[in-house]
């Protein structure tokens, strides 16, 4: 055999490996939770590495039927007027959790987003799961930030979470509320300090409600509302009463990424 005809194979069949393996995927693949390459082992939908996929605290065990947490929870004895029907979440909100929404929300690490969106999925299947809605949902739409939070961080991270999920579970996306007024952050206040926090922060777009019933030729519409963190439900339950106010007979649930 000519050596050179040999050096031409061993070339071309490289050059076959290498093209190959670009077209059913990359060998490695750059974590976006923990920044490393690390090989794939199988499909992965998420986009991160096994470590920090199998570190994620899932909630996987519902135990109040009212906020989605897994364990036990007295706020939801005490409240005593509520709006939103149920709620799910994705995962306890640990301070790993805290430290991966803060890259997110006020880093503004962008390849968090479908990550962060992508999780939904997860407490949405938890719905039919645990008893949470007998029925399919109609619309998801997501809590509203405030013009001053928005020129802060340059998006709404509640947004573009429903963005995400809604493409996920093929479902639209509609948005119905807005901030009337800005608010202090909730951080480091009592439950009661805020519910009146959040008094009259929210309103339902003008013609947005009755479009939409329009659109839907039903009432009782089934509207999944989105939104980072759950702490005490206050913020969800103050968007579900200014829905229901313009919608009364529709049911309004709550899809969080952390509880």
């Amino acid at each position: 055999m000519n050596p050179s005809y040999g050096v031409s194979l061993a070339r071309m069949m490289q050059v076959v490996s290498k093209g190959i393996q670009t077209f059913i995927g990359p060998a490695h693949l750059q974590c976006c939770c923990c920044g490393e390459a690390k090989r794939i082992s199988g499909w992965n939908p998420l986009g991160v590495c096994q470590t920090c996929l199998d570190g994620f605290p899932w909630i996987t065990d519902v135990v109040c039927p009212i906020c989605g947490r897994g364990e036990a929870c007295p706020d939801c004895l005490r409240q005593e007027q509520r709006y939103l029907a149920r709620n799910r979440s994705a995962v306890r909100y640990d301070e790993a959790m805290k430290e991966l929404l803060a890259r997110y929300k006020y880093r503004s690490d962008e390849r968090l987003q479908q990550l962060m969106g992508r999780m939904l999925v997860h407490a949405y299947r938890l719905y039919p799961k645990t008893g949470g809605a007998g029925s399919p949902f109609d619309y998801i739409s997501y809590v509203p930030v405030s013009s001053e939070r928005y020129e802060e961080r340059g998006f709404n991270q509640a947004e573009q979470m429903a963005l995400v999920v809604a493409g996920q579970v093929n479902l639209p996306v509609v948005s119905l509320l807005a901030r009337t007024r800005h608010t202090d952050k909730q951080s480091f206040k009592s439950r009661k300090e805020r519910a009146d926090n959040l008094q009259g922060a929210f309103a339902v777009i003008p013609g947005r409600a009755a479009k939409l019933q329009a659109h839907a030729k039903r009432r009782d519409l089934r509207i999944l509302l989105v939104d980072d963190v759950y702490t005490t439900g206050s913020t969800l339950n103050q968007c579900a009463l200014e829905l229901r106010r313009e919608l009364p007979a529709a049911q309004v649930y709550g899809l969080c990424w952390a509880r």
